[in-house]
């Protein structure tokens, strides 16, 4: 398997942090990921064959082209022979410039970007599927992501970028009533803002960002006490602190640490 981040053009670079590629040949077989909360919204450009993602007991295959919202909890996915993938990985406040509908509407699921895009979305699947090397690949989604490009109102552009950088500076040690006082507004005012272009009230984004700061610590470190790491965190108990955990990604914090080094570039 071949995996790979590439930095977006100067004039998106504000609203996407990266693009990731994924690539598998057929004699690699099956290959699981989990995937958990990042707080980010992405699309997804299947040029090989698609994901298969795996919720509970259901079994569905990935579109060839999708958006996927703020997830509060954990699926998985597997390859289905020789797989590529080019995934936009969007700043959380920037995915509205982009899209034309609430970001609620996308909450913790996803949607096949043909049904929002029709038939320019067709002919970037088409050009995508038939593109011999990844520069040009990366250059047709870019050119459609231009294409789509259109400002928020300012004043909430301003007010959900500043609260999400206050809520990543506090490391998501911060309640989201004290938040609705720094930003100068009421508490259903932003939970109304937050759900309209993040997808996410701030009290459920809070919670994934404090998520993960802990998979960020892991990754660095993990040698610290559960009992300090969850007060550290702002856990009255560690029992809560595991179930939480657990919600979030489908293991105990010391089962998940037993997976080995995670790639805390890639979950941040």
């Amino acid at each position: 398997m071949h995996f790979q981040f590439i930095k977006p053009s100067d004039f998106l670079a504000p609203f996407i942090k990266h693009y990731w590629v994924l690539e598998a040949s057929d004699w690699e077989g099956e290959v699981c990921e989990r995937v958990i909360p990042t707080g980010n919204i992405e699309w997804m450009f299947h040029f090989g064959k698609p994901f298969m993602v795996k919720d509970n007991n259901t079994r569905l295959l990935q579109p060839r082209s999708l958006a996927s919202g703020i997830s509060s909890s954990y699926f998985d996915v597997s390859t289905q022979g020789e797989a590529g993938v080019i995934a936009v990985t969007f700043y959380p406040h920037a995915a509205s410039h982009f899209l034309r509908f609430p970001l609620s509407e996308i909450e913790d699921s996803s949607v096949n970007l043909l049904d929002i895009y029709n038939k320019p979305m067709k002919e970037v699947e088409e050009r995508i599927s038939s593109g011999a090397l990844l520069k040009e690949r990366i250059g047709i989604i870019e050119n459609f992501l231009m294409k789509c490009f259109k400002p928020c109102k300012n004043n909430d552009a301003l007010l959900i970028r500043k609260g999400i950088q206050l809520i990543n500076q506090s490391k998501g040690q911060l309640k989201a009533s004290d938040l609705s006082k720094s930003l100068l507004i009421t508490n259903k005012s932003l939970e109304r803002k937050f759900s309209q272009y993040l997808g996410k009230t701030p009290k459920q984004f809070i919670r994934i960002v404090r998520f993960q700061g802990i998979i960020q610590h892991f990754s660095n470190s993990g040698n610290k006490p559960l009992t300090q790491l969850t007060y550290e965190n702002g856990y009255f108990d560690q029992a809560h602190f595991i179930k939480d955990f657990k919600n979030l990604c489908g293991y105990s914090p010391k089962e998940f640490l037993a997976l080995g080094p995670c790639r805390a570039d890639y979950f941040a």
